[in-house]
């Protein structure tokens, strides 16, 4: 996520302790010169498109619907809901940690959004003097970078009706719960946008490698260029449409997908990909010889006879790249 395209409209800072009769909060004012600012955009940007983030739904009837704001104004009233469930929480959740609770409405790309941010303190060892004296300290007030995982987040697409989050855990009772998804949030987490494409890719990969013999490597250029090109054009990946124009011509072929289909649970709607998943299949198509060498074709010369060519026997792939200029790297 590009930081030109987050503009931050509100911000509220709170303190998440155990030890503390209630959760506090304060609204900070926007400094855009300053490095608290800019710790806050990076925070955001860096979390925005994460692939690895568990994905939900929401309707217009349900608890997260009914106090999202539609405008800045109401993001007070927000802040003050999640607040008091963060702090009845802390009374019966194990293993969650004190911290610093960032909250921010911000608009992406002309869409409104929310973001909560627990930052966990990190407990490091200072050295000071006294008396004479080194002594060594634990402080507990030192925040993460944002590169670090040591912090927890939401986003909440306000038009959409879409979440997105991390998977941090914690024991209420004898339970293992995702407590912004399950308790604050009030939300049913489906899989990461990552495991769902990776399911997905797999599932495709393995039913060709099995159904087509000499005539796989084709048929997984022909793949790689379509699952690419419906991404960039569409946003998303269709686990029907695709499958069904590349297995048209194998009915064991189509067998052996929907069998695999099943068995991961990958879902018939299709599924959104973001920025960052959409380059990442637009990229390459990584080969690999006998010997070990891994060879980089760009998607868009897998069909282009004059820079790039293979012929399949016994399903071995004989390649041949014409003379084109090119650097070692």
């Amino acid at each position: 996520m590009n930081r030109s395209a987050i503009e931050i409209e509100r911000c509220f800072i709170s303190a998440i302790d155990a030890a503390k009769e209630y959760v506090e909060y304060n609204e900070w004012t926007i400094d855009p010169d300053g490095e608290i600012f800019s710790y806050i955009l990076q925070l955001f940007a860096h979390n925005y498109d994460s692939v690895s983030a568990k994905t939900a739904r929401f309707a217009e009837d349900s608890f997260l619907a009914q106090i999202l704001p539609d405008e800045p104004d109401g993001f007070d009233a927000f802040v003050d809901v999640i607040t008091d469930e963060m702090h009845e929480l802390l009374k019966e959740a194990y293993g969650l940690q004190p911290g610093s609770g960032l909250f921010v409405y911000a608009t992406v790309e002309e869409q409104p959004i929310v973001a909560f941010f627990k930052l966990n303190y990190q407990s490091r060892f200072t050295c000071d003097k006294k008396d004479g004296r080194v002594v060594w300290k634990k402080d507990m007030r030192l925040l993460p970078s944002h590169t670090q995982k040591e912090y927890d987040f939401f986003f909440v697409n306000v038009y959409d009706r879409r979440a997105w989050m991390s998977d941090m855990r914690c024991m209420i009772g004898t339970e293992s719960v995702n407590y912004m998804a399950e308790r604050i949030l009030k939300l049913d987490l489906r899989v990461s946008e990552k495991e769902t494409v990776d399911s997905f890719q797999e599932a495709v990969i393995e039913t060709i490698k099995e159904c087509y013999e000499d005539e796989a490597p084709k048929k997984l250029f022909d793949y790689r260029q379509a699952v690419a090109e419906e991404a960039r054009e569409r946003g998303e990946i269709n686990p029907v449409k695709i499958p069904e124009r590349l297995f048209s011509d194998n009915a064991k072929a189509q067998e052996r997908y929907e069998q695999r289909t099943e068995e991961t649970e990958i879902p018939d709607a299709p599924m959104y990909v973001s920025p960052k998943t959409r380059r990442s299949l637009n990229r390459k198509q990584k080969i690999v010889t006998e010997n070990g060498i891994e060879i980089l074709v760009p998607l868009e010369y897998l069909d282009d006879k004059n820079v790039f060519d293979f012929r399949q026997e016994n399903g071995m792939v004989s390649i041949t790249i014409h003379d084109v200029n090119g650097t070692l790297k």
